[in-house]
């Protein structure tokens, strides 16, 4: 069984901006939330799972007022929608990735401490989806037209899936970029699977896709401009 120490944690993206290095600690947690169904006449209380799961997120860190960091993506408006996404075991293709996207309610609290630096921490519960699959193109700067490395699911699927895009920079005159989830049956001859929205700054994206998915899984990305840079990364759930 594997196991990651805390610097497994490769990127925690919100909204775009990668957290990471002002970040101390995340937890996450999944709750089937549970009805109570006992009667008049039982002796104990009886719950029942009501088929609903509730996700929680929980981010402990340094309070940064610049213009990409903590306190502009963690008390950003709560009731807005949000992609947030996150590598749990490094920031290699097919590590585990953590995508959600919903509204963030919860609460958001700066601490200013005598002789300390001053800390910024958020615990949100998360009105939306979470999904967990695979790092499809791991967090790097990508600066010329490409593909990322094929992950193999040793089998398809059939009941769809969820690709999150994050760019956390950009660069150059009139930078563009697209980028498309792309898959293949013999990882030979790759379809489109899912097409991004152009992106010209830093952004966050997810797309859902129904149907069968096949076995292999690439992205494409195309970069326009002059002197383009950006830096992404894009994780995939299938159903």
């Amino acid at each position: 069984m594997a196991k990651y120490g805390s610097g497994s944690v490769a990127f925690f993206l919100v909204d775009g901006f990668n957290l990471a290095g002002e970040s101390s600690s995340l937890a996450d947690a999944t709750e089937a939330v549970l009805e109570e169904t006992h009667g008049l006449t039982d002796a104990f209380v009886e719950q029942t799972p009501s088929g609903l799961r509730r996700a929680e997120l929980a981010v402990e860190g340094f309070y940064d007022d610049a213009t990409d960091k903590t306190n502009a993506a963690l008390a950003g408006n709560q009731t807005s929608s949000r992609v947030v996404s996150y590598g749990v075991a490094g920031n290699t293709l097919a590590q585990s990735f953590v995508g959600l996207e919903g509204a963030f309610g919860g609460t958001y609290v700066r601490q200013a401490t005598r002789g300390e630096l001053t800390k910024a921490s958020a615990t949100w519960t998360v009105t939306g989806q979470k999904d967990e699959g695979v790092i499809l193109l791991p967090l790097a700067a990508v600066t010329a037209t490409d593909y990322g490395g094929a992950q193999d699911n040793s089998a398809s699927s059939a009941s769809g899936g969820v690709a999150y895009l994050h760019v956390t920079a950009a660069s150059g005159t009139s930078p563009t970029l697209d980028v498309k989830v792309k898959d293949s049956a013999d990882n030979a001859t790759y379809a489109d699977l899912i097409t991004f929205t152009q992106a010209t700054g830093v952004t966050a994206e997810r797309k859902t896709v129904s149907g069968t998915v096949d076995q292999y899984l690439k992205i494409r990305y195309t970069i326009g401009g002059t002197d383009p840079s950006f830096t992404i990364a894009v994780g995939f759930a299938r159903g």
